[in-house]
């Protein structure tokens, strides 16, 4: 398995735990220019991991560091708390809702990976979807090819 494959399948996992969440995938633009039959509006998660910046370690070893992001997609958003709402909670259980994925996500760790930190959190407004991009950090490890390798040498003497 490699770093990223784990990363993905490790929080899929954790959010999938999460029931108001719809849908989780890789993040393909999906929701820049949506499809006809593709759902436009629903509560999905989108997570996207970005370029791992790789140094060479001893004994055919890489370490990267990684950051992750994921995107929250919600039906209403923010803008809906204007428009009379009928949640309890005035319209504001997207922060819940993004609470709990930091939670879900929040120190999650693999065999290629170190823990997964929050880094930094922003609101996005793609067209009439509200989303929540969260960005995560982590170290990341993978084994590689050898450049040599040990062959034993025997010497004949006359």
């Amino acid at each position: 398995m490699t770093p990223r494959k784990e990363i993905y399948i490790k929080l899929k996992e954790a959010l999938a735990t999460i029931p108001e969440i719809e849908l989780i995938d890789l993040e393909r633009d999906q929701f820049k220019q949506p499809k006809d039959n593709y759902p436009t509006q629903f509560t999905a998660v989108l997570i996207d991991i970005k370029a791992i910046r790789w140094e060479s370690m001893v004994e055919n070893k890489q370490e990267g560091n990684s950051t992750i992001d994921v995107t929250l997609y919600t039906k209403d958003g923010w803008l809906d708390q204007h428009d009379g709402t009928a949640d309890d909670e005035h319209g504001l259980v997207e922060i819940d809702l993004q609470d709990t994925i930091v939670e879900k996500i929040q120190f999650l760790k693999g065999d290629y990976f170190k823990p997964i930190e929050l880094t930094n959190e922003e609101s996005i407004m793609l067209g009439e979807v509200m989303s929540y991009k969260l960005t995560f950090s982590t170290l990341v490890y993978r084994r590689i090819n050898p450049l040599y390798t040990n062959r034993k040498v025997t010497i004949q003497t006359p």
